[in-house]
């Protein structure tokens, strides 16, 4: 799981993603979700989210196999 933050027109963004790398040399990234960056913490509630929708994903990824 990564979090990057980012600045655009006078506002910091946090976003939240993770790589899906497959046996060969494609990776794909997901952004999970993003807000709008007003301290340094990070809230609980987003970084659970994102690790959520990350089980998530290559759970279905699995079921599809």
């Amino acid at each position: 799981m990564g979090v990057q933050d980012s600045l655009y027109n006078k506002t910091y963004y946090r976003l939240f993603a993770f790589w899906d790398k497959n046996d060969t040399v494609d990776t794909v990234v997901i952004s999970t979700h993003g807000l709008i960056k007003k301290t340094d913490k990070t809230p609980q509630g987003d970084i659970d989210k994102a690790e959520r929708l990350r089980k998530f994903y290559f759970e279905q990824k699995i079921k599809k196999k």
